[in-house]
């Protein structure tokens, strides 16, 4: 399936999160320039994910694992887990999924939106900061390898210019 994504920033006034959320622990088992393998545990389900591309088009290909296979393969990721609260915000007839990362990545929040097509419009709220859709470093697959607390000075000179 193609996904279609652009990602953001959180960085300003005016988000509200609502009290919903749900927590999800994701770790890689592969990735290479351009393709990721993820096992991805929400609440209690899992979902194994193959990603390939590196632009805000990708190929997505996902499929659900029983708990003791999605367990098994979460122990097996190359490096300790991401670990975010994922929240759903409806703005414009679009929803955006903003995740609120804990662990090392303490301190980063993103928004993603889906859309339909490469150029389509989508309402802009207030809180959303630059767009980091083409920059590796905001990969969930990356920041799992070098988390925001290796480069927090880098990090919060980046939010004071967003």
């Amino acid at each position: 399936m193609l996904e279609i994504e652009r990602k953001f920033l959180v960085h300003g006034p005016g988000l509200s999160l609502p009290k919903h959320h749900k927590k999800l622990e994701q770790g890689y088992l592969m990735r290479m320039e351009g393709r990721s393998l993820r096992v991805r545990r929400i609440e209690n389900k899992y979902i194994l994910t193959l990603k390939i591309g590196t632009s805000k088009v990708r190929e997505e290909i996902e499929t659900r694992l029983d708990r003791q296979d999605g367990k098994t393969l979460l122990a097996q990721a190359l490096e300790a887990p991401i670990k975010k609260k994922r929240y759903h915000v409806k703005i414009g007839g679009k929803t955006w999924d903003v995740d609120v990362f804990g662990g090392e990545n303490e301190g980063l929040i993103l928004a993603e939106i889906e859309l339909k097509h490469e150029d389509e419009d989508f309402e802009r709220p207030k809180w959303l900061g630059r767009e980091v859709t083409g920059d590796r470093r905001f990969h969930n697959s990356q920041l799992a390898v070098n988390p925001i607390s290796a480069w927090r000075k880098d990090f919060d000179k980046m939010l004071k210019k967003s």
